[in-house]
């Protein structure tokens, strides 16, 4: 795994509305949670041009605007719909515009669409890297196919595949994706972390038996579970400087040989549907 990728970000998704912006957003909480990130020493922010269509980076770009830029890294991702060569150009632009920054450490397609050329995305990318406007390409929802594009285009490396991992979701262990990151030390950046789990009996049920043993809540047996495969990181929407100690905490928690059998056991058995995207 790269080591200077951050295991923790913060995850954006819903701040300033869905796909559009809500005129009734509370932004100053949004705004709050960002800063309370930076301040528990959260460094990476990751956000998207498709969340509340522009108004989620434009938020994030008044969180930081009084923080060292040393002090933080930024994450946005490319519209899966705007994948053209000069839709990449002018929609990474109107990032950099919305995000006010001369820079953004880490530059992703948000996910493959076979009604483009995934390649032009790294045509792209390779020039916004010599222009020193971005610092660090990646991906997200990338399976083996188009991470074969990803490898075989971009000149610079792969730092990173925003994935769909969690309890209630397996696809990058069976779609071959993890073991094809792993082979090319890209590290695994795992989101909807905790999605479903307290609805399914399953894995509620076993995620507590651990939790009473080790005295700990079991969304953070899960997140320890998950943390045990090697290369992954995680960026996970929290709010409260309790809450993020509560994240930390789990990374340090060292599960049982047997305890991880038994998650994995039920983990293997579940799917979501942002698999597809792995098979594109």
């Amino acid at each position: 795994m790269q080591t200077d990728f951050p295991k923790l970000a913060l995850g954006t998704w819903l701040m300033g509305g869905t796909k559009d912006p809500d005129p009734n957003n509370d932004d100053q909480r949004d705004i709050g949670a960002i800063k309370t990130a930076l301040d528990f020493g959260v460094g990476l922010i990751d956000t998207a041009q498709n969340y509340a269509n522009g108004r989620c980076e434009e938020l994030v770009g008044q969180a930081i605007a009084n923080y060292p830029r040393s002090s933080y890294r930024i994450l946005t991702k490319q519209n899966r719909i705007h994948l053209e060569y000069d839709q990449v150009m002018s929609g990474f632009n109107d990032s950099l515009t919305r995000l006010k920054l001369d820079y953004v450490d880490y530059f992703l397609c948000h996910a493959p669409n076979p009604d483009f050329d995934l390649t032009d995305f790294f045509k792209a990318t390779n020039q916004l890297a010599k222009e020193g406007v971005i610092k660090h390409v990646g991906v997200s929802n990338f399976g083996p196919k188009s991470l074969h594009v990803a490898l075989e285009t971009s000149e610079t490396p792969i730092t990173v595949n925003q994935v769909s991992f969690s309890l209630s979701d397996s696809s990058i262990l069976s779609s071959g994706t993890y073991d094809m990151c792993r082979e090319n030390n890209i590290p695994i950046q795992a989101y909807r972390t905790l999605a479903d789990i307290d609805e399914d009996p399953d894995i509620s049920s076993a995620l507590k038996i651990i939790a009473n043993k080790l005295k700990v809540t079991p969304h953070q047996i899960a997140l320890a579970y998950l943390n045990s495969y090697d290369g992954v990181c995680f960026t996970i929407k929290a709010s409260s400087l309790e809450h993020w100690q509560q994240i930390k905490d789990s990374m340090q928690i060292v599960l049982e040989p047997e305890d991880i059998e038994t998650l994995k056991k039920i983990h293997l058995t579940k799917k979501s549907g942002f698999g597809n995207f792995l098979e594109m």
